[in-house]
């Protein structure tokens, strides 16, 4: 389930929806950290699911002290609306026994 930042869903109709593909070495999660790191994508929100493995961390993209301090999740969703572009980075594993239920989950949104 999709759940926005600032309590407004946006409205992603006509974007392109890009995601890492999670793999061995994290290339697509690199790929995709390069993206949002380049474009200087904002975050929108976040992917709440139950399929992925828990995780929080350190915001990876912080270039000030003040936004050093800002935790980052397993599933977040960054948007760059005048490029039509939509990131969905996923930071960790999908626990087996839950990823058909993931897929089903995301195409719903």
């Amino acid at each position: 389930m999709f759940v926005p930042c600032d309590g407004g869903g946006p409205d992603f109709e006509g974007f392109t929806l890009l995601m890492p593909a999670v793999s061995v070495g994290n290339v697509g999660q690199l790929a995709v950290d390069l993206v949002i790191s380049t474009l200087r994508m904002p975050k929108v929100g976040y992917f709440y699911t139950d399929c992925l493995v828990p995780m929080v961390g350190n915001n990876p993209y912080a270039t000030t002290k003040e936004n050093s301090v800002e935790l980052s999740i397993n599933a977040e969703v960054y948007s760059l609306p005048s490029k039509k572009l939509v990131v969905l980075q996923i930071r960790s594993p999908f626990i087996k026994v839950r990823a058909s239920t993931d897929s089903s989950e995301l195409t719903q949104q």
